[in-house]
C-alpha cells in the first residue's frame, strides 16, 4: 500500500551518515541535503563515529522533531538505522540517501544514487510504502540475510579495500575465499520443509549483490521470504552461480531452489557468520522470519 506525503510540506529529516565515507561521498552528500533544503525541508545530520552509533542515533529520534530517519550510506547503514527505529518505537518513516558500495535498496525501489535532484526530492516529498521487515536471531534485516560463501566473504573483506575499489573489493575477497573454503553442508529447514545446501540466501527484495536479480518473486511489500538455495559445492559451484547472477540465470538454474517461507531455521557450524543486509549480525544456527512489525520506507 502506497500513502502519499502532502506535496506542500516537505518532511524533517535526521541524516545519519559515517563522516569516513571519503570525500566523493561526502560532496554527493552536501548536495542532496542542499537540495533537500532548497525544496523547503528542514535537515539535521548527526554524523556516526564507530559502530552502533547510526542505531542509537536513530532510537534516540523523536516524532515531536523529525518526520524520517535518513541512512546516508550503504545498505550496512540502512540495516542499523532499521534496527534503531525498531528499538526506538518511534514510527518515524526510513529513508535512504544511497552513499555505499552496492545500493541494493536503492536498486529495489529505483533511486538513482548518482541523480542528486531525484534522490533529494524523494526524500523531501516521496511517498511512503508500508514495507515488511524480516528478522534473524531477533536482529530487523531489510533486504536479505544469508550464510555460507557469501557471509564468509562480507566477513573477511577489507574496509579499505571496500572503499578504494568499491565493487572489486567483493570480487577480489570472493575468489580468495572460493579456493580454501570447505563449503560445508547447510540444512534450512522452511516452513517445515528441509533442504540442503551450500549456501542460502532468504530474500526480501529481488535484487543481489547490486542490480542482480536473485530473488524474482520477492517483495519487501509481502509478509513473505523468498529462499535461495545454492547446493553444489567447490569453486566450480560458485564461479557457476557466480556467473548465472550478473546474466540473471541464478534462479532458473536446475539444481538452484527457490521458495517462499514465513519461518526458516538454518543449522550448519555453530558460530559460522550469517550476513543480513551486506554486514555480519548473526551467528549460525539462525532463525529467520517476518517482523510482526513493519516500516514506512520512503520511496521515489
Amino acid at each position: 500500500m502506497i500513502s502519499d506525503q502532502d506535496a506542500m510540506v516537505p518532511r524533517r529529516v535526521l541524516v545519519i551518515h559515517n563522516p569516513a565515507a571519503g570525500q566523493r561521498r561526502g560532496r554527493l552528500l552536501e548536495m542532496v541535503v542542499t537540495g533537500i533544503t532548497g525544496l523547503g525541508g528542514r535537515v539535521t545530520c548527526r554524523e556516526t563515529r564507530q559502530s552502533g552509533d547510526a542505531e542509537d542515533f536513530a532510537a534516540q529520534a523523536s516524532a515531536d522533531d523529525f518526520d524520517a530517519v535518513i541512512a546516508a550510506g550503504g545498505d550496512g547503514t540502512v540495516n542499523e538505522v532499521l534496527n534503531g527505529l525498531g528499538a526506538g518505537k518511534s514510527g518515524l518513516a526510513l529513508g535512504v540517501i544511497p552513499l555505499g558500495t552496492a545500493n541494493v535498496l536503492a536498486c529495489e525501489i529505483g533511486l538513482d544514487p548518482d541523480d542528486v535532484e531525484q534522490v533529494a526530492r524523494t526524500v523531501a516529498f516521496g511517498p511512503l510504502r508500508r514495507i515488511h521487515v524480516g528478522l534473524v536471531n531477533r536482529r530487523r534485516f531489510l533486504l536479505m540475510a544469508g550464510a555460507g560463501l557469501d557471509a564468509h566473504v562480507v566477513a573477511g573483506v577489507s574496509t579499505a579495500l571496500k572503499r578504494r575499489a568499491g565493487k572489486l573489493a567483493y570480487v577480489v575477497e570472493s575468489l580468495r575465499q572460493a579456493v580454501g573454503y570447505d563449503y560445508p553442508k547447510l540444512t534450512i529447514r522452511a516452513d517445515g520443509v528441509e533442504y540442503e545446501g551450500r549456501m542460502v540466501v532468504a530474500c526480501k527484495g529481488r535484487f543481489y549483490g547490486g542490480p542482480f536479480i536473485a530473488a524474482p518473486d520477492a517483495d519487501l511489500s509481502s509478509p513473505m521470504l523468498e529462499l535461495c538455495i545454492l547446493p553444489n559445492p567447490g569453486l566450480a559451484g560458485m564461479l557457476r552461480y557466480g556467473l548465472a547472477l550478473p546474466l540473471g540465470k541464478l534462479p532458473s538454474l536446475p539444481e538452484v531452489r527457490v521458495v517462499s517461507a514465513r519461518n526458516i531455521l538454518i543449522t550448519g557450524p555453530r558460530g559460522a557468520p550469517v550476513q543480513g543486509d551486506g554486514d555480519i549480525v548473526a551467528r549460525l544456527p539462525a532463525e529467520i522470519s517476518i517482523a510482526d512489525e513493519t516500516v514506512e520506507l520512503i520511496c521515489p
